[in-house]
Order: structure tokens, then C-alpha cells, then sequence
């Protein structure tokens, strides 16, 4: 079992190192899907994390990964702040049935705005909303500069430190002088995300209230 995952890491990984289009386009789709709220658990941040693990942060492989990452973050976040710009409370109103804390999302969204709006979308970003924050957008009818130089901030800082964090845990077990398979260095990866996020979660929780 350990083996037949490790096989198929190691060739999804090859596919994209090897800079394969349809590799490639499957990839941004993936991350434009993900922006539209789709959900791929751990797949966009696993990629960006192993293709650093593997090549180290300043390779082509890396530059050309965050390039496709950037392209369909962008995109899926313009697909849903135009659509919702168009469409404003009938989509709005279709969201919340799924979305159960849309609104309330939607108002400490507004109350951030106050500042520099290209701020408030990062940093909102940055707890995870994605799709909430192109939604809150189109509806405010925030103008599209700062929503794009947004959404590049967060994946600049989001990005990068798992860029950082791949190239980390790389001279962490070569100065402990082991490799792991790279099934197990990617259920560690999770499960520092997992950890990641509940405390991120707690922490917005309370500040929230």
C-alpha cells in the first residue's frame, strides 16, 4: 500500500515537474474550480508544497507552478466577482442555501472595506473565504483593481509560505540525514494544514465576537 502511493505521488509529481500541458491545464482547472468552490481538499497546497520540497524554491519547476497557480486563482476569482456583479442578489440569495453564514460573512467583509480594500480582500482571503470574498466583491461592485491586486497579495503570502515550508522540511531531513517516502512527508503536510487551520479558526472565532 505504502509503495503503490508512493508511485503515484512520485508520477502525478513527475508529470508536472516535467511541465506535461495537460498535466498542466488539469492543474489550473483544479485551481480555478477551487476558487469557484469546488472543493479539492489539500490538492493545490500539496502541489505547491512538493514541487518546492523536491526542486527547491528558486527552480524553473517552482516558477512555472506558481504561474499556473496565480493564472487560476485569478481566474476563478473573476469567473464568480463578475458573475455576481452581473447576476448581484439573485446569486446571493442561491449562495446562501449552501452557505448558511454568507451574510453574516458578508457584512464583517463590509465593515474591513472601510480601509484599503485591496487589504481587506487579502486579508480576508487569507482565512480561508475564497469564494466568499469574490461573491462580497461583485455584490459591492468593489472596482476590479483592487480585487485582482488582492487576490494576488494572498496567494503572494499563502503561496510562498508553503514554498517556504517545502524548502524547510527539505533541509530539515537532509541535516537529519533521512528521506521519507513522499507519502508520509504529505500526510505530515497535512496534518500540520489540519492543525493550521483549527487554530486559524479558533483565532477568527474570537475575534469575531
Amino acid at each position: 500500500m505504502d509503495v503503490w502511493l508512493d508511485v503515484l505521488i512520485s508520477q502525478a509529481m513527475d508529470v508536472l515537474n516535467q511541465g506535461n500541458a495537460i498535466g498542466l491545464i488539469t492543474f489550473f482547472l483544479v485551481v480555478t474550480l477551487t476558487e469557484v468552490g469546488v472543493p479539492f481538499p489539500y490538492v493545490l497546497d500539496s502541489v505547491i508544497f512538493l514541487t518546492s520540497y523536491q526542486n527547491g524554491p528558486l527552480s524553473v519547476q517552482v516558477l512555472r507552478i506558481l504561474l499556473v497557480v496565480f493564472l487560476g486563482r485569478q481566474a476563478g476569482a473573476a469567473i464568480v466577482y463578475w458573475l455576481t456583479r452581473l447576476c448581484g442578489d439573485r446569486l446571493i440569495n442561491w449562495l446562501e442555501k449552501s452557505f448558511t453564514s454568507l451574510r453574516s460573512n458578508l457584512d464583517r467583509f463590509i465593515v474591513k472595506l472601510s480601509s484599503q480594500a485591496y487589504l481587506a480582500v487579502a486579508a480576508t482571503r487569507l482565512t480561508g473565504l475564497l469564494t466568499l470574498v469574490s461573491v462580497a466583491s461583485g455584490a459591492l461592485r468593489l472596482r476590479y483593481r483592487p480585487f485582482f491586486l488582492g487576490v494576488a497579495l494572498s496567494a503572494l503570502i499563502f503561496d510562498g509560505s508553503l514554498i517556504v515550508l517545502g524548502f524547510i522540511t527539505r533541509q530539515g531531513f537532509q541535516y537529519l540525514g533521512f528521506t521519507p517516502s513522499l507519502w508520509a512527508v504529505i500526510a505530515g503536510f497535512m496534518v500540520v494544514i489540519i492543525l493550521v487551520w483549527v487554530v486559524r479558526h479558533f483565532f477568527f472565532q474570537r475575534n469575531s465576537r
